[in-house]
């Protein structure tokens, strides 16, 4: 069967492409071609036409989540966006408190060097103190998350403190319950795990 194809020529049409977005990720364009010749400066459109063009779901979902974690990196590389000096974020350090790592306190992924994986709805997290310092990436920025199905879009935005490789068996799943029951285990074995670390 001959591809059809949706071309974007210009801003209107970019417009236009994004109110019809939850159409275009269905199994009803599997046999469409995305093609952006849009002059405007706009970079969304080129992560989301490579993410429909991508026809495998498990590819298309790695790819949207890779780019995703990849487009906050960028724009905050060699940064000290958390402020931390002594192992204490801006707010640790403001409100005098003893603990350390900042929100990342409660992962079990935290090393001396930073995060040892790569968590989305982590990196979409950010505490007030931040946000008043930067412009930060929130989920609405990320037009190319709006590619992902509902259960997934949640997915990314609650999935904290868990591994990629995890995160990603998440976004995998079929159902929003399955999913759920994976996520709930692994917050109440992290609390056990941390519970049990404290206590030795």
């Amino acid at each position: 069967m001959k591809k059809k194809e949706i071309v974007i020529n210009n801003l209107n049409d970019y417009l236009k492409f994004l109110k019809k977005l939850k159409y275009y990720k269905t199994f009803f364009y599997y046999n469409t071609c995305f093609i952006n010749k849009n002059n405007t400066n706009i970079q969304d459109i080129n992560y989301i036409i490579e993410a429909l063009n991508i026809k495998n779901r498990r590819k298309r979902i790695n790819y949207i989540y890779t780019k995703s974690c990849k487009i906050i990196d960028d724009k905050f590389k060699d940064i000290n966006i958390c402020g931390f000096k002594n192992n204490k974020c801006y707010t640790q350090r403001k409100l005098k408190k003893k603990s350390c790592n900042g929100c990342c306190r409660k992962c079990l992924y935290q090393t001396n060097k930073g995060c040892s994986t790569k968590n989305l709805a982590c990196k979409l997290f950010n505490c007030s103190e931040v946000k008043k310092r930067y412009d930060v990436v929130t989920y609405n920025n990320l037009k190319l998350l709006k590619v992902l199905s509902f259960k997934n879009q949640y997915i990314v935005r609650s999935d904290l403190f868990s591994k990629e490789e995890d995160v990603l068996k998440d976004l995998y799943t079929y159902t929003f319950t399955y999913a759920h029951i994976r996520i709930v285990y692994r917050l109440i074995r992290n609390y056990i795990y941390r519970k049990l670390k404290n206590k030795s």
